[in-house]
């Protein structure tokens, strides 16, 4: 923990049950033409999207709807949204859905005013022009990128499926609508998947490298709530009070990892999502016991303090065992509604993993413990039980 530290987050926050009625309101602001960047389906099923055209057309904004986005969104998509804001003379970007939709709308952004490729803004600091103004309405309880300057996108070239990250302070949305509401249809696997995902960057940023006092308390907040309420809300998931703590639990540790990043665990998840297909959450979901276990040296005492925000009755053993506490942390993403499914994985391929995140030199820097090939193929073969 660092008592000297910068701390900057543009994007203003609207919290409350309604808010998406907001949205035109607020849209105005920024000009008369929106392009609006959602999913494939769930946003128009769930009427969540005609709302939100209706409210815009309210406040005489068009919206140019650009309803393209995968999961794991692909730098091909990313284009083909940059190419039609340009075409119909949109001003800014309403981006509505799940973290993927909100990070192809930063993506978006960047190539609707600056220079292609994309690959050219893959990393940290990179880009150089001010990106459309940014309305991001998250629909799921568990990314933050509604407060966040990283992107991940789905890199497709010469047949490849990578992950890569930009981040770079441009890309904080200037507005962050959040509608609890929006969550109360999240389906079990979806609440667990985002909800874990909320956990492992509270975590995360709380372990960081880079964590200050600030960091840390808005961390630790996120953790206290998602320790008490995501095993909850399987028990009552029409709980419109748990949901939208859920959902401020996301954003927070959102908050948090804006300024500290994320560690080897991220890194560790990806190729599990590219290859494999595994939901990101419940990529994470798969490692974090056997990662907890490996880190768990670096600061026994921040681990422990994490146990016991997860589990008000973890033992005193429990709490200063590495295996011990790692059995927790499993537990504990069982009554989170996590049901770890064998994954047929081959050693080779684990290897390959393991070789490119010890490559990962922001990553491993940002680790509260150094670890080398051999650490990280271990955790790898605990996770699939090899």
């Amino acid at each position: 923990m660092s008592l000297n530290f910068a701390f900057y987050l543009p994007t203003r926050i609207h919290f409350g049950l309604g808010k998406l009625k907001e949205a035109g309101r607020i849209a105005s602001r920024y000009g008369k033409r929106a392009l609006v960047v959602t999913g494939r389906s769930s946003a128009r099923r769930l009427g969540f999207l005609s709302l939100l055209e209706e409210v815009l057309k309210k406040e005489n904004v068009e919206p140019v709807l650009f309803e393209r986005v995968e999961p794991n969104p692909s730098s091909i998509t990313v284009e083909e949204g940059a190419d039609l804001f340009k075409k119909e003379k949109c001003e800014f970007i309403v981006a509505l859905g799940g973290g993927s939709p909100l990070d192809a709308a930063k993506a978006i952004g960047i190539l609707a005013t600056g220079p292609g490729p994309l690959d050219f803004y893959y990393g940290k600091n990179r880009v150089k022009n001010e990106i459309p103004p940014l309305i991001a309405i998250p629909t799921t309880a568990g990314t933050g990128s509604e407060v966040t300057p990283y992107a991940v996108i789905t890199d497709t070239k010469e047949g490849e499926h990578r992950k890569k990250i930009i981040g770079d302070p441009h890309l904080f949305p200037r507005e962050a609508l959040l509608d609890p509401s929006l969550t109360f249809n999240l389906p079990p696997d979806l609440t667990s998947s985002t909800g874990i995902d909320a956990l492992s960057h509270a975590f995360e940023s709380y372990i960081s490298c880079r964590s200050s006092l600030l960091s840390e308390t808005i961390a630790l907040e996120a953790i206290k709530i998602l320790g008490k309420n995501l095993p909850e809300v399987f028990c009552q998931p029409q709980n419109q009070k748990i949901r939208s703590l859920l959902l401020y639990a996301s954003t927070l540790a959102g908050i948090a990892i804006a300024q500290t990043g994320t560690t080897l665990l991220h890194a560790m998840g990806y190729r599990l999502t590219s290859d494999f297909g595994i939901p990101h959450g419940r990529a994470n979901g798969i490692l974090f016991p056997w990662f907890w276990e490996a880190n768990f040296s670096a600061n026994p005492d921040k681990f422990s303090h994490v146990l016991s925000l997860l589990d008000k009755n973890v033992s005193e053993k429990q709490k200063n065992d590495p295996h011990e506490s790692a059995l927790v942390i499993e537990n504990f993403l069982r009554r989170s509604g996590f049901v770890l499914e064998k994954v047929p994985v081959k050693e080779e391929r684990l290897f390959e993993f393991a070789r490119e995140v010890v490559a990962d030199k922001t990553k491993m820097s940002n680790n509260p413990k150094e670890m080398d090939l051999k650490e990280v193929i271990a955790i790898y073969k605990k996770a699939f039980q090899i």
